[in-house]
């Protein structure tokens, strides 16, 4: 039987009774979910949503029930915490513009109190692995969508996400988590892991995302404690030639794009200095980071609404750059918080970066909790490097990856042993 057909059956197989069924549709919505983020983000809002709704709908009717554990109260608590700052801040702050908009974008903090109840109902284990080949075989695809975009003169790659930037996090992110599959004892998932890291990779220096670059070694830091703790079944002979080529590959294909930004970063660093007018990626960030500080100084405490946010910073910058910048956030979170919530905000969002790292800590002591540490501290790393310099929440894809991934991090015990997911 060849493994695509295995494949199959791991996911689709539905045992017997209604559990089996439960179980069977974690398994399609978990592995969709890490296959979809950079083909068509909009996907996995309508997973998250109809996971939540599904979920709400068995615990009415009786079906199974609301199991969290009081470390998953900690953990949901803390998640929660953000969204009721900033829908606060909404009502705090008049004009009250596009507030149904504004809540509905925070909904997804909420969903991890229904759709980890419905992730308990497959046994301990069994999701994760599926979510990491999931994000291996995604990031092959979307780094093939990538490269046609390249190859059809598109400056930057966005694939599915209509967004660079986006894509750079994404394929940083997914890239990373699926090499941890490299542990497994199959060799078709050792391929894909290896494989789909290198796609992620390429993503990232396709999407000129320089943030995402940043964010590199920090990946590999995390991945090479991981693999120092736990054995896999690559030989390393094999690891480090296909490792070469694969690098050599990626930086022949990506050279293009990364000379590219880097003259566009000395360019924008030499304009900064020539003249104060000239609003290029760079000055624009500077202008709205002491725009951003201005507005803060003024209201420390409840800031200003998200649906106020940009008027109260540009109203700190001088007249005739405003309409050079036309954004929706300061990128960076930290600074986007403390505009729309104050210090408060700013501080709900640390707490909300910190959930997966204590949904990790607190499992039990055993290889699954390495494995969950890992992903949550690639999770983290990837929102805080990237989201320093450019968006990292109030954003319709974002927002549900965290979200979900939190989830998924708190849904397994910590004890069980990875294990891949076609086993025979």
């Amino acid at each position: 039987m060849n493994y695509l057909t295995q494949l199959k059956i791991a996911i689709l197989d539905s045992g017997t009774g209604a559990g089996g069924a439960r179980d069977r549709n974690n398994r399609i919505a978990v592995f969709a979910f890490a296959i979809l983020p950079g083909l068509s983000p909009n996907f996995n809002s309508f997973i998250l949503y109809v996971s939540v709704v599904w979920a709400a709908y068995c615990l009415v009717t009786g079906r199974f029930p609301l199991n969290l554990w009081k470390s998953d109260r900690a953990v949901a608590i803390c998640m929660t915490i953000y969204p009721l700052v900033m829908i606060a801040s909404i009502f705090i702050n008049p004009p009250y513009s596009e507030v149904g908009d504004w809540i509905f974008r925070l909904l997804p903090f909420f969903s991890i109190w229904l759709i980890l109840p419905r992730m308990r109902q497959s046994p301990d284990g069994r999701l994760v692995p599926l979510f990491i080949l999931g994000a291996g075989i995604g990031m092959i695809v979307t780094f093939l969508m990538s490269l046609l975009q390249i190859i059809f003169l598109m400056e930057r790659a966005e694939a599915g996400t209509s967004n660079a930037a986006l894509l750079g996090i994404i394929g940083l992110l997914f890239g990373g988590v699926a090499l941890l599959n490299v542990q497994s004892p199959k060799s078709v998932e050792q391929r894909i892991a290896i494989l789909g890291y290198a796609a992620g990779l390429g993503c990232v220096l396709l999407s000129g995302t320089r943030s995402a670059w940043l964010a590199i070694p920090v990946h590999l830091v995390i991945l090479l404690w991981y693999f120092r703790k736990h054995s896999f079944h690559l030989s390393l002979r094999s690891l480090a030639i296909t490792g070469s080529l694969l690098f050599a590959g990626l930086i022949a294909l990506g050279s293009g794009q990364i000379i590219h930004r880097i003259h566009a970063l000395q360019e924008n660093m030499a304009s900064l200095e020539r003249s104060q007018d000239e609003i290029t990626s760079l000055s624009a960030r500077v202008a709205l980071y002491k725009g951003a500080l201005a507005a803060i100084s003024k209201d420390p405490l409840t800031g200003y609404g998200p649906q106020n946010r940009m008027p109260s910073v540009l109203a700190e910058l001088p007249e005739n750059i405003r309409p050079q910048l036309p954004y929706s956030h300061v990128h960076n979170g930290f600074l986007t918080a403390g505009i729309d919530a104050g210090v408060v905000g700013i501080a709900a969002l640390s707490l909300l970066l910190l959930t997966p790292l204590i949904a990790a800590w607190k499992k039990e002591p055993g290889p699954g909790k390495d494995l969950s540490m890992a992903i949550a501290l690639l999770l983290v790393s990837s929102y805080v490097i990237t989201g320093s310099f450019g968006i990292m929440f109030n954003q319709k894809a974002l927002d549900p990856i965290f979200a979900y991934m939190v989830a998924l991090i708190c849904a397994d015990r910590g004890s069980t042993r990875f294990a891949p997911v076609v086993h025979s």
